[in-house]
């Protein structure tokens, strides 16, 4: 019997870690380390999961960093101080994003680490203020104008995991593969992200007021299903050939107006009730050549059946959404 591969999942309990953490405990071959600040109501769902030991831990102890890191053969970096909160807090932003990631690619080298999968952004493009550029390429990222406190800090933390493959080439010490996720959203979203506009939308409807949207309506985004993402993170557990590389994770490109009008109808209202603001704009065209050649995710969650996921978990939920998760 092949012995189990036992994963360290940083930031477990987020949007993300909660379903990648699920994944990982259905697949037969991985035990879980499951880690996050605090422990919540969903990091003791996560724990009574087959397989999966939670600790809360804070990712700056660089002490028990080490002992969690000794203990697996492969580490899931998903914890992050995030978009907004990140432009709020520069300097704690730079400490998680890009401290804790330094030290888990050390840490990593030190321990034999078989491969870590860094969560990065597919915002380390820039601005995304040209509606004529061809989609961006996993070789593009560069420091560019338009990078936020957030893509910044994934930007520094990608280049150190380069760094550290190179110096410990020779002994195989922290191979990595980077994942550069799309605007994720479905069940569990985050308001602190473009899910939240979602979010903020549906609680409108609900309370019969006109859902507001911030985006120009031909703005493109790239999004890209939970599900699809946490499929993509487990595969790139065991992807072989991909080492020392990155890919975007991203679903097919849908504009502002194909994007909202749809959550609404699926509400059940008028899309022409939507107050258009016109405030901003961005055309994320992002190739996902790579994502289906290198971890064979060639098909994506359709728009209207994640959407539709999304609407049912928020009439479920709706009411226990914490704006802190």
């Amino acid at each position: 019997m092949t012995a189990r591969r036992r994963v360290l999942v940083t930031g477990a309990a987020g949007f993300l870690g909660s379903h990648v953490v699920e994944r990982l405990s259905g697949t037969g071959v991985h035990e879980v380390l499951a880690t996050d600040i605090a422990r919540t109501e969903r990091a003791e769902g996560l724990a009574a999961l087959d397989h999966v030991e939670f600790l809360a831990m804070d990712l700056r102890d660089t002490t028990a960093l080490d002992m969690a890191v000794s203990a697996c053969d492969q580490v899931v970096h998903l914890a992050a101080v995030r978009t907004h909160a990140a432009s709020a807090s520069p300097r704690a932003a730079h400490d998680v994003n890009v401290g804790a990631a330094y030290d888990l690619l050390s840490l990593s080298a030190r321990h034999g680490v078989e491969r870590l999968v860094l969560g990065s952004t597919h915002c380390v493009y820039g601005a995304f203020d040209d509606p004529a550029a061809p989609p961006f390429t996993e070789d593009q990222a560069r420091v560019r104008r338009g990078l936020s406190m957030y893509s910044a800090s994934k930007l520094a933390a990608e280049a150190f995991a380069e760094a550290f493959a190179e110096a410990f080439a020779q002994s195989g010490g922290a191979p990595y593969v980077i994942l550069r996720y799309g605007t994720i959203y479905g069940p569990r979203a985050n308001r602190d992200s473009n899910a939240g506009i979602m979010l903020d939308m549906l609680d409108a409807l609900d309370r019969g007021e006109r859902p507001s949207v911030p985006w120009q309506r031909d703005a493109v985004h790239a999004l890209v299903h939970v599900d699809d993402a946490a499929r993509a993170t487990v595969r790139a557990l065991e992807a072989t050939g991909v080492e020392r590389t990155a890919v975007n994770v991203v679903g097919p490109p849908v504009t502002s107006e194909e994007l909202y009008t749809t959550l609404v109808r699926i509400h059940g209202s008028d899309p022409a009730a939507i107050e258009w603001r016109d405030e901003r704009t961005r055309y994320q065209h992002v190739s996902a050549e790579r994502l289906a050649s290198a971890l064979g995710l060639a098909g994506t969650t359709d728009l209207h059946s994640g959407l539709q996921e999304f609407v049912d978990w928020y009439r479920e939920h709706h009411k226990s959404v914490d704006p802190a998760q």
